[in-house]
């Protein structure tokens, strides 16, 4: 398993490294942060025993086509260019395509933007990835159908909002295969983004020893990125190894 943490400045590459982390996930969240990645060398910070991964912005009104042909869209693709100059291979998105929420004929048209997405990124030697928010495993499998070799990233807090069960365990279940990455972070459930706190591992009600053991279950043996204040980082990545270990030692892997 590979640990890393958000970067939001070549300070925290420097950070995570020095921490012993393994990679770090820059956070393309807007055209600035695009800019100011353009003019940053992340050549001595990358190497075999580090390695850069890429986020990309939020999606804006999830309802609205105008923002999503017009800025979201466009923006996405901006994204992809920022990631192939980090010199990244992997990037995560955001599309929502909850189907209790967004209409199905916004749906339709996140479809198709995701599968033009996923080629464009392909030319630029980038796997694209979408995380989830509040989807079932059936809304994401609908949303993947036609791109089979696109990946999820699971984030498990995302996982624990606007459901009584976190939805972590049917997507494990029904898409183990297509995860890809996982996001890690910690928080008491709720209905709707003021909910989404980012909290360090266990100071939430999240059953990560549950879901653990489910992706290890699953054969899941890759990236997770701990979503996380840079204060908060170390403590969790604590945390969150221990329990690996005793999800390991329990179930005899």
């Amino acid at each position: 398993m590979f640990l890393g943490g958000h970067v939001r400045a070549s300070d925290d590459l420097v950070f995570l490294r020095e921490a012993g982390f393994d990679f770090g996930e820059v956070v393309l969240r807007d055209k600035k942060a695009r800019e100011y990645w353009r003019d940053i060398d992340t050549g001595p910070f990358r190497g075999s025993n580090f390695w850069l991964i890429a986020h990309g912005p939020h999606e804006g009104d999830p309802n609205s086509l105008v923002n999503l042909l017009k800025n979201y869209g466009p923006s996405l693709k901006e994204t992809i260019d920022s990631a192939c100059r980090l010199a990244t291979s992997f990037l995560t998105v955001h599309l929502w395509m909850d189907s209790r929420y967004v209409t199905t004929s916004q749906i339709v048209e996140k479809k198709a933007l995701l599968k033009d997405l996923f080629y464009y990124a392909a030319e630029k030697q980038i796997a694209l990835s979408l995380e989830n928010l509040s989807e079932s495993a059936s809304d994401l499998e609908s949303a993947l159908e036609e791109i089979p070799q696109a990946s999820l990233t699971l984030d498990i807090g995302h996982a624990q909002l606007l459901t009584e069960t976190n939805r972590s365990f049917e997507i494990i279940t029904r898409l183990g295969d297509r995860i890809h990455h996982v996001h890690a972070h910690d928080n008491s459930g709720g209905s709707g983004i003021k909910d989404d706190l980012h909290l360090p591992i266990g100071d939430g009600i999240i059953d990560f020893y549950s879901i653990i053991a489910a992706l290890l279950m699953s054969g899941y043996d890759n990236t997770i990125t701990l979503e996380l204040k840079r204060q908060e980082l170390i403590l969790s990545r604590d945390r969150l190894e221990r329990l690996f270990q005793n999800v390991r030692n329990d179930l005899g892997l």
